[in-house]
């Protein structure tokens, strides 16, 4: 199925207003994944949707609602995190995320690009990873992998975003399902985890926790983005978007007191943005390695014959000199032999 054009309107508590969708069912786009930032929504995480045309027109617009209201005195930082990935890999948002902040209209351009490396001895992928974890394989599935089997052997339990079927921790043992860390063993045990691997100093039962060995795939898939922003909403429509946004709220100009919407708050809570592709081509690109054993084997030779000036021809000349040189030399010492029996008859 292919959508041309998707234009959603979301707020932080996580309703959808002002949906301008093909499809009778637009939410249906959207499903939420635990993250280390919390609840979150992935758009086509099935990865069914498509796209056949480029421009900003035709990509995912958003309207986002950041309710500064409802934050907490500890969240020094307004906006929103946004993460692009494959459909079957874990978002990792807080490694690879983008910030996006109220006020502003942001223009994200993507562009996609495969790689196709080669397998080990000569390049640095594992063909076997796919069998080795049981699913599509990505670093960022080994990466939180390895994090949750430290984290389970650390503390007894694995942060509630880890609780996914690509995130296998018993091995070759059967499957039980690990318990997620309360609140307390969060703040306890599973964060210091986290920063000791960051850091490269975690110790369990007194021994270092070595660094995860996570190659590249050997076919794996990445989007490359340039972002751009302006402010939002522009001086010249100021006053219409603030009579919208009372007019969602219910609040009409007649009875505007201090819970009304004003253009400054507006730009403290809203923001726009735009993800579309910026061309339809996909950059490939495969990496051999650069030196092969037939490699050495023409550069020798072509050395031989720069310094010798020895081909095929002059070997065989070579050969045929060394027989006759030989032949003759034998000859010329079974004369010298006749001649001596003789002088010794005498």
């Amino acid at each position: 199925k292919q959508w041309y054009q998707r234009r959603v309107a979301i707020t932080a508590g996580g309703t959808f207003e002002d949906i301008d969708l093909e499809s009778t069912d637009p939410t249906a786009a959207f499903s939420t994944v635990f993250t280390e930032h919390g609840l979150c929504y992935s758009f086509n995480q099935d990865g069914n949707l498509t796209m056949s045309r480029t421009g900003a027109l035709y990509g995912l617009s958003l309207r986002l609602h950041v309710a500064q209201d409802d934050y907490f005195e500890t969240q020094d930082v307004a906006g929103f995190k946004v993460l692009l990935h494959n459909s079957y890999e874990p978002p990792m948002i807080e490694e690879y995320g983008f910030a996006l902040r109220p006020g502003s209209e942001t223009y994200v351009r993507i562009r996609l690009q495969k790689y196709k490396d080669t397998p080990r001895p000569l390049g640095y992928c594992d063909p076997l990873l796919e069998q080795k974890f049981n699913t599509n394989y990505t670093i960022s599935v080994c990466v939180m992998q390895y994090r949750a089997i430290n984290m389970l052997k650390k503390c007894g339990c694995i942060a509630f975003y880890m609780d996914r079927p690509d995130i296998d921790i018993s091995g070759d043992q059967p499957y039980i399902r690990p318990r997620i860390c309360n609140l307390k063993e969060e703040r306890t045990c599973a964060d210091q985890v986290l920063e000791g691997l960051a850091l490269g100093t975690l110790r369990i039962n007194g021994e270092k926790v070595p660094d995860p060995d996570c190659p590249s795939p050997c076919v794996y898939t990445t989007y490359t983005y340039t972002v751009s922003q302006s402010e939002y909403p522009s001086s010249a429509v100021k006053d219409k978007v603030v009579e919208e946004v009372n007019k969602q709220k219910g609040i009409s100009p007649e009875e505007a007191d201090e819970t009304a919407w004003t253009i400054e708050r507006i730009r403290d809570n809203y923001l726009k943005v735009h993800i579309y592709f910026e061309e339809l081509s996909t950059l490939e690109m495969e990496r051999h390695p650069s030196y092969l054993i037939s490699n050495l084997i023409g550069d020798v030779g072509g050395q031989l014959g720069l310094l010798l000036g020895m081909n095929i021809c002059s070997l065989v000349q070579f050969t045929d000199y060394i027989i006759r040189f030989s032949f003759f030399k034998g000859v010329m010492s079974l004369v010298r032999l006749y001649k001596a029996k003789k002088q010794r008859e005498k």
